[in-house]
């Protein structure tokens, strides 16, 4: 059975990374070619980063 991210881990940081390249990587089948995360650049990086805080605060319960 698969754990749930958000609810075991103990490293925000590796979350909020994970969740960022992850919505990156569900976007990238709208373009004729493909970026990879590693190659997306600091400015978009940054963007996804920042609606990965977002989400996992929408999803916590705190």
């Amino acid at each position: 059975m698969a754990r749930c991210r958000l609810c075991t881990s103990n490293d925000d940081q590796a979350v909020i990374e994970h969740l960022a390249k992850a919505m990156w990587d569900s976007r990238q089948g709208e373009f004729e070619v493909a970026t990879p995360w590693d190659a997306a650049g600091p400015t978009w990086q940054w963007k996804f980063r920042e609606m990965a805080v977002a989400a996992r605060q929408a999803l916590r319960v705190d």
